[in-house]
């Protein structure tokens, strides 16, 4: 998780661009954050990585250049 000013939010979701959006996501302990979220066109045919835990843990794996060849 990253912090950003609030000052800075404006400039930062004008360069956030489609499937990516800004929006609310639960966290595990149930809080709700702003964060990215994807619109589903951006997904379709996507690799489910949460059984990895994130993408850093999908990542270590070795299986996530595979994983954005095949799309």
């Amino acid at each position: 998780m990253y912090r950003l000013p609030v000052s800075a939010v404006g400039d930062f979701i004008r360069h956030v661009s489609a499937p990516l959006a800004v929006g609310t996501v639960q966290l595990a302990d149930g809080s709700n954050v702003h964060g990215f979220v994807c619109e589903p066109i951006g997904a379709a045919g996507a690799a489910d990585i949460t059984p990895f835990g994130g993408w850093r843990a999908f990542h270590a794996t070795g299986s996530a250049s595979h994983a954005i060849l095949e799309r």
